[in-house]
């Protein structure tokens, strides 16, 4: 699990490219003939235009596509980056848990990126990229199992009333050291292994309603400055990363009051 690529830092050449010197002469002496003034306001202009853009970005809502029609609102859970559940619905009423496969997609280009940063003979395979997502995807779902029984659920095999869907998955799987077997001996050192995006929908396990849904990110942080990339090292702290975040998630749909719907 967890094959290992050699990173390679940010390219760092480039220059200024360099005119024509006849052709530079030539637009400093159009820019001469500009008037003052109208220069003047060709710059506020500029200014204006730049002030506007940058209000409208600082004014773009911060919730993901879709949050303002799910019918969830925000709520406080601390560790998780966004948590948003039903308002006027009591989760205490839930004490049993379905969790379904979990799924797993890696960083948009992953696998290009490290084939593109090492020699041909230890370039990854798309088998060796389904490996990795099979094995985060089942770590998931494990993590968030044990998480939810050790906070008091049962675990369901059927629905019943009291009984959430947990639908747990993971995008931008970014893992820095990916360990696949190579010809000769290979060791590599890294920070930490790697970060992904996880989230969590809830739905009640009857009607299908939509009850909660928590993202957050996170680092697979090690313990040291550097550390020996492995197979197994990768696995280790992925796994850790998957128990922190279900646990912080049982903890935020049991604990969640009752919320208000907000005045339209």
């Amino acid at each position: 699990m967890f094959p290992r690529y050699e990173s390679r830092p940010p390219d760092a050449s480039g220059g200024t490219p360099v005119g024509n010197a006849a052709a530079s002469t030539s637009v400093r002496e159009k820019r001469q003939r500009i008037p003052a003034a109208a220069a003047a306001l060709f710059v506020a202009a500029l200014a204006a235009l730049a002030a506007a853009g940058s209000a409208g970005s600082a004014s773009a809502p911060a919730d993901p596509a879709g949050a303002a029609t799910d019918g969830l609102v925000a709520a406080p859970a601390p560790g998780l980056d966004l948590f948003r559940v039903r308002p006027d619905l009591d989760l205490s009423g839930y004490r049993s848990v379905i969790v379904d496969p979990a799924r797993a997609a890696l960083r948009r280009n992953w696998l290009k990126d490290i084939n593109d940063s090492r020699s041909p003979a230890r370039w990854l395979s798309s088998d060796d990229a389904a490996e990795i997502t099979d094995e985060a995807a089942a770590s998931l779902r494990t993590a968030t199992e044990t998480a939810f029984r050790e906070r008091g659920y049962a675990i369901a095999a059927v629905p019943g009333e009291g009984v959430l869907r947990l639908s747990p998955g993971i995008t931008d799987l970014d893992v820095y050291a990916p360990d696949v077997p190579t010809p000769g001996m290979q060791r590599y050192y890294e920070r930490d292994a790697g970060q992904a995006t996880l989230h969590l929908e809830a739905r009640d396990a009857v009607t299908g309603t939509l009850v909660a849904r928590i993202t957050d990110s996170g680092t697979a942080s090690e313990v040291r400055l550097n550390n020996r990339a492995t197979s197994v090292s990768n696995r280790f702290w992925f796994d850790a990363l998957f128990r922190q975040w279900a646990t912080r998630c049982a903890g935020a749909l049991g604990t969640a009051p009752p919320r208000k719907a907000p005045p339209r």
